[in-house]
């Protein structure tokens, strides 16, 4: 990780996991939510990041297909040992697309430093001052929280704001293939009878 930013890669890796939110009401039952993000390990910026109602392969592909569509390739995807991040459907997804799927080592999290403290910042600054109750409100106020507050605050470790350092070198990034619905198709193989 470290070898990427002395060569001048930007874009070139992102760190994604799952956080476990707080309830909300869901058809007057309450529910609990999964925070499921991924951040740009160089910029410190959210590509994308959303609370759903479980942790669940489908939740974190449609995560995924957004942040690509938002935000463009990486080079490297960084992930721990969850069942979603183990599953074929996502090896062939980043493999289709360049995409270098990269697991941490089993029981280290200092590997993922840079998105568990991110959601560190939002255990401490977004959800204290978080007011609704529902799953729609939940997400919208993230959103607004995000573009307006984390990404327009100047990082400690990188010494300008997420969003400035996303953007600095635009240059460098790979842009999403315009038929990018199709790489997130499940492959499915059959055997046909001659007849």
């Amino acid at each position: 990780i470290e070898a990427d930013k002395r060569s001048g890669f930007f874009k070139d890796l992102w760190q994604s996991d799952v956080l476990h939110g707080p309830k909300v009401d869901v058809d007057t039952k309450m529910r609990k939510t999964y925070l499921i993000a991924i951040i740009d390990d160089h910029s410190r910026l959210i590509t994308y990041a959303r609370f759903y109602l479980s942790e669940a392969l489908i939740y974190y592909l449609d995560a995924f297909e957004n942040a690509l569509a938002k935000r463009g390739l990486p080079r490297k995807l960084y992930v721990d040992n969850g069942a979603a991040f183990r599953s074929k459907h996502l090896e062939y997804i980043t493999a289709s697309l360049a995409i270098s799927l990269i697991h941490a080592k089993p029981y280290t999290p200092q590997g993922k430093g840079k998105i568990e403290r991110w959601f560190k910042t939002v255990r401490s600054s977004f959800l204290p001052m978080f007011k609704g109750s529902g799953l729609i409100e939940l997400n919208e106020a993230l959103t607004l929280w995000i573009t307006e507050s984390y990404h327009q605050r100047i990082h400690g470790a990188t010494g300008q704001t997420p969003f400035e350092g996303f953007t600095s070198k635009m240059h460098c990034l790979r842009t999403s293939p315009a038929n990018l619905k199709d790489y997130f198709r499940k492959v499915a193989r059959r055997k046909v009878n001659k007849d």
